[in-house]
C-alpha cells in the first residue's frame, strides 16, 4: 500500500491530481497478491510534460530473467517494459487495458499475467473507471498553462 511516493518531499499525495487512480491501482494490485516493488510519479510540471505512473516488479518477482515495468500516460493508458541491470525493453501498449483509465482490476490481473508469465492477458477489458472523468478534470484543473 501506498504511503508516501518517493521523491515528493513535503508535498501531500493526496493533493496529485492522479492519486485517487493511483491508489485504486494500487490496492486491487495488493488485493491480486501482486503489490509493486517500486512506484514513481511523473507530476506533468511543465506545460509540455504528461502526467504519468511508473510500476516496477525486479526479476526476483517475476517470471522470466528480468522484472517488469508498467507505465500510465494519462492520454495514452498503459504500457509495458522488460527491464534489468542496465537495460529496459519498451514493448508498447498492453492491449487488454484498451482504455486510458482502464477498470484497477483489470490493470492487476494485467499485471499478475506479466509478472507469473511474462505476457499480457489476451482477452481485453473494454470497461473505464467510473471515477475516470473526475480525474481527467484534476488534471486539466492542474495543468500549468
Amino acid at each position: 500500500m501506498l504511503l508516501q511516493p518517493p521523491g515528493l518531499p513535503g508535498l501531500l499525495p493526496h493533493t496529485l491530481p492522479h492519486w485517487p487512480y493511483v491508489t485504486a491501482v494500487d490496492q486491487a494490485l495488493v488485493d491480486r497478491g501482486v503489490p509493486p516493488g517500486t512506484v514513481r510519479l511523473n507530476l506533468g510540471a511543465r506545460p509540455d510534460e504528461r502526467m504519468c505512473i511508473r510500476l516496477g516488479w525486479d526479476a526476483s518477482r517475476c517470471v522470466g530473467p528480468g522484472g517488469i515495468r508498467l507505465l500510465w500516460d494519462e492520454e495514452t493508458g498503459w504500457a509495458y517494459a522488460y527491464v534489468g541491470p542496465g537495460y529496459s525493453i519498451p514493448r508498447g501498449p498492453v492491449t487488454s487495458l484498451p482504455r486510458v483509465y482502464a477498470t484497477p482490476k483489470a490493470v492487476a490481473a494485467a499485471a499478475d499475467s506479466l509478472v507469473h508469465t511474462g505476457r499480457p492477458p489476451a482477452e481485453p477489458h473494454e470497461q473505464e473507471w467510473p471515477q475516470a472523468g473526475a480525474v481527467r478534470a484534476a488534471i486539466d484543473a492542474c495543468r500549468p498553462r
